[in-house]
């Protein structure tokens, strides 16, 4: 089936297809092969030691890993939400990472999976590569456990596959760091709010992280001026809107059915043509009454079939033996659902 044109006046649709895994698409944004060009030469002239082609393969294969956890990432998260009774539709690579489109039910424990679901998929990358690192190297500082030292370690570095195993490691490390700091709408932000969710509500838990998702970013904003990191004010400027767009959407009675989960905070979670919010169990009381005007219902019901029962045989008994052979009861049943029958045509 071929794919509907994108308005273009979205900047977020600046973005081509690289192909489709899993029934889900790939697409890469342009930002993201401009971020990639701006990278590779900075690593180029930054004057570090060495020729040249080597530093340019280090760039690129930095960034090349880099695009894979973040793409494996996605896939944990679309993975999860089909987990859950959901389906996956894309995942778009662009210079603040990765963005899975989802759509999950709107349960606390649908959410929670889907949002976990990414971070674990960090998890698994680093268990196995610090697994393959103490096997090559006999010791646990082979493993790059410092985040703030990216690829510094307790031993030294004797090969290219062990200088490569700890990039993954180290990068995959950071991600999964990052993501889980409890700042809606990273994964970890996403957590808190589902952990919130059974006891305050959905609104009440979106609120909540939402609130704290906005104090991350001035966080996130006073960090990137202060080490001069653009993607830190990216990350801010981007993670302040999304918060603030979703609860503008909470205003308007609305919720997310499709979902994006990852690295992207240019889009709000919210749509306007989502189901509204699951109402809460009635208290004891209205239970009660409500069970009690049911089976006052029923037994209206029943008393009403079992007079049309009776109608029905008096009229038998008018055709067959004539209105003289009517006992007195059964003609005040029969003026009964005469006076019935003209209330409910008038």
């Amino acid at each position: 089936m071929s794919e509907r044109p994108r308005a273009l006046d979205n900047p977020i649709n600046w973005s081509f297809g690289v192909g489709r895994l899993f029934g889900i698409r790939i697409r890469v944004h342009l930002l993201f092969v401009l971020g990639a060009v701006v990278l590779l030469s900075y690593s180029v002239g930054s004057g570090s030691p060495g020729p040249l082609l080597p530093r340019l393969g280090y760039g690129a294969g930095q960034l090349a890993i880099l695009f894979l956890i973040v793409l494996l990432h996605e896939f944990g998260h679309c993975f999860g939400a089909r987990r859950v009774g959901g389906h996956a539709a894309e995942i778009l690579m662009w210079p603040l990472g990765g963005l899975a489109s989802v759509s999950t039910p709107h349960t606390a424990r649908a959410n929670l999976i889907t949002a976990l679901a990414g971070p674990m998929v960090n998890v698994v990358i680093c268990a196995s590569v610090a697994v393959v690192l103490i096997g090559m190297t006999g010791s646990a500082w082979a493993v790059p456990w410092n985040p703030f030292a990216f690829v510094e370690t307790g031993v030294p570095i004797t090969s290219y596959l062990q200088w490569w195993l700890v990039v993954v490691f180290a990068l995959s490390y950071m991600l999964l760091l990052f993501n889980l700091a409890p700042v809606f709408p990273l994964d970890g932000g996403r957590v808190l709010q589902c952990l919130l969710w059974p006891s305050k509500g959905y609104q009440g838990a979106t609120k909540l992280a939402t609130g704290i998702g906005m104090v991350g970013a001035i966080g996130f904003a006073i960090l990137g001026l202060v080490s001069g990191e653009v993607l830190l004010l990216g990350i801010a400027f981007f993670g302040y809107f999304t918060c603030w767009r979703q609860r503008q959407m909470l205003k308007m009675g609305a919720y997310e059915r499709e979902n994006e989960f990852g690295y992207d905070f240019s889009k709000g979670y919210t749509s306007l043509d989502g189901p509204p919010e699951p109402r809460r169990r009635p208290g004891f009381l209205a239970r009660r009454r409500a069970a009690r005007a049911a089976r006052q219902e029923l037994r209206e019901q029943e008393t009403l079939e079992e007079h049309r029962r009776q109608v029905d045989a008096i009229l038998q008994k008018i055709s067959e033996q004539g209105a003289s052979s009517l006992t007195a009861q059964e003609q005040r049943i029969l003026e009964r659902e005469t006076q019935r029958q003209r209330s409910t045509n008038d």
